[in-house]
């Protein structure tokens, strides 16, 4: 049993990306290019994987996240989405409840913790998460016996196969952003200390804590630059241990849901093709969503 765990943002950006402005939403006008694309994106899941468990995670935090109160300079090198990409991320939330998928965002968290709780929920019900992106900073939640899978691109990946495209175990990926920084969301890092400098250090020593616990020994370890890492590392330990708060991801959530909360539905026909038609979309979809089982209505005798 599989529970598909979706980093929504990912596909849906993919597409708003690399797609024409060929559609408009008819009352609005806004363009909905990305709601094509991510509709196509999960059709073609749901017909290939026809998944009894399902969840699109979406981001809704972008200014008031909990990440946001440890630093105020979390994130803040991005720009708040425009009206009208607002409205295709809107758009894309609606097309999960006509598909008859369970979607979440959360005020507080991003979506990659509410993809990481729902993991954990699913594993504690001995299902397999499968989890869905090509986001590298998911990596640290992947357990034995996960999947990870950027869908359309890749076949999808065990623990060990992640761990050694990584060159590192999954847990020290936190560790890691943390050491180098992750300039995509504006979290500073140890200014001298790159990736492979960080590869290396976690190759000796497990985790963060562990380092700043043996900064007396790393002038022996085999690393270019090691005589200076500890001073380094000393002078940049306020922030070094704020940024390993920010790069990991939270699994403890009360309100995700659990597996039976994330059980496909199943297709609303008609709701899709309203859908379909309110985006300019025609009859694109027809043919794919007519594969889909839909959702049952009445009562099994």
């Amino acid at each position: 049993m599989q529970a598909y765990l979706i980093d929504s943002s990912i596909y849906i950006f993919r597409s708003y990306f690399t797609l024409p402005d060929n559609w408009q939403a008819l009352d609005s006008g806004h363009p909905t290019n990305a709601v094509y694309g991510f509709t196509g994106f999960l059709l073609d899941l749901l017909r290939n994987k026809n998944p009894d468990h399902l969840f699109c995670a979406f981001d809704e935090s972008l200014r008031t996240g909990f990440r946001h109160d440890l630093c105020a300079d979390y994130k803040a090198n991005r720009e708040l989405p425009d009206e009208a990409l607002a409205f295709q991320l809107n758009a894309c939330r609606q097309l999960c409840r006509v598909l008859g998928i369970t979607e979440m965002a959360s005020n507080t968290y991003e979506a990659d913790d509410l993809i990481g709780a729902v993991a954990q929920n699913a594993r504690r019900e001995n299902a397999q998460p499968v989890v869905v992106t090509r986001d590298k900073d998911l990596t640290q939640i992947i357990e034995s016996g996960d999947l990870y899978w950027d869908f359309g691109k890749a076949p999808p990946k065990t623990q060990r196969q992640v761990e050694k495209d990584l060159e590192l175990g999954c847990q020290q990926m936190a560790d890691f952003l943390a050491l180098t920084g992750d300039s995509s969301d504006n979290i500073a890092g140890v200014p001298g200390v790159g990736a492979k400098t960080a590869k290396q250090l976690l190759m000796h020593y497990a985790d963060i804590q562990t380092i700043l616990e043996h900064l007396d020994q790393l002038q022996d370890l085999p690393i270019r630059g090691a005589g200076k890492l500890a001073d380094k590392l000393d002078n940049g330990r306020q922030q070094l241990l704020l940024s390993r708060q920010l790069t990991t991801i939270v699994t403890d959530i009360e309100e995700a849901p659990n597996l039976s909360q994330i059980s496909w539905q199943g297709i609303h026909r008609d709701a899709f093709e309203l859908f379909c038609d309110e985006m300019g979309f025609a009859n694109s979809f027809n043919d794919r969503a007519k594969q889909l089982r839909a959702r049952q209505t009445e009562p099994a005798w």
